[in-house]
């Protein structure tokens, strides 16, 4: 059985963390797999959007401890940083349940967040003499600095609603709504043009961590480079013609 579960409907690709009797603690194998699907995510023309849950109970319980060392009988290759960090098509994250430490370095990327009414959220590394790093580089650019260093800290979980009120979530539903949920997201942003979606991801991913004018030259560069697609003709002339855009992701 994968260790992550890849599906897709239409536009959509359903990522599913797979190891639900560990409450989908990430392992190697894991990370491999996760890599490869986010990989041929990334590559895919056809697949414009995203959503990453687990299975079970949890979303995750974080890195696997007991997997730190070498594979017996398997060579020690070294996991890439390639990852869903890397990708500028957007990414939903439906939280199903309990998210802790490395679960929450893979939730913090995603760019918009879901979560079920029983989920819990928490960087709980340093309680196990493990630095925070990935979650400290990510936290205090997702909500403010003073809840960040509060969750990175204390290693203290907090709850959903409490998640949504630092803004570190979107919404809170019901569990049997969560991915419904989600896959409204997805089809609010499926209305708009692929390209656009990705080049707007881009400058803000981009621009975030730099000067204004920085920021401002990176959007209008990536401006001009959409108005030569076929998509960029394709959305006004819909509007003139009072119809739906048929996008075609070019």
């Amino acid at each position: 059985m994968p260790s992550v579960l890849y599906e897709k409907k239409g536009h959509v690709s359903y990522v599913t963390l797979n190891r639900p009797e560990v409450l989908n603690a990430i392992n190697r194998e894991m990370r491999e797999e996760l890599e490869q699907v986010f990989f041929n995510f990334e590559q895919d023309n056809d697949a414009w959007v995203a959503i990453l849950t687990g299975a079970g109970r949890g979303f995750s319980a974080g890195a696997d401890l007991r997997d730190r060392g070498p594979r017996a009988g398997a060579p020690n290759k070294p996991v890439s940083n390639y990852s869903h960090r890397d990708i500028m098509k957007p990414i939903i994250c439906g939280i199903n349940g309990a998210v802790r430490a490395a679960g929450m370095d893979m939730m913090l990327p995603c760019d918009i967040r879901v979560a079920a009414e029983e989920a819990t959220f928490g960087m709980t590394m340093t309680r196990w003499g493990v630095v925070a790093s990935t979650g400290a580089s990510q936290l205090p650019r997702s909500i403010n600095w003073c809840h960040a260093m509060e969750l990175l800290m204390t290693a203290e979980p907090i709850n959903a609603q409490e998640a949504y009120r630092i803004g570190l979530v979107n919404k809170v539903v019901p569990l049997e709504k969560l991915i419904p949920t989600c896959e409204e997201y997805a089809e609010k942003i499926l209305r708009n043009s692929p390209i656009a979606i990705r080049m707007t991801k881009e400058a803000a991913v981009r621009g975030r961590d730099t000067s204004l004018a920085e920021s401002l030259h990176i959007g209008s560069m990536l401006s001009r480079y959409s108005s030569t697609t076929e998509d960029s003709k394709e959305g006004p002339k819909a509007f003139t013609e009072k119809r739906k855009p048929n996008w075609q992701n070019r």
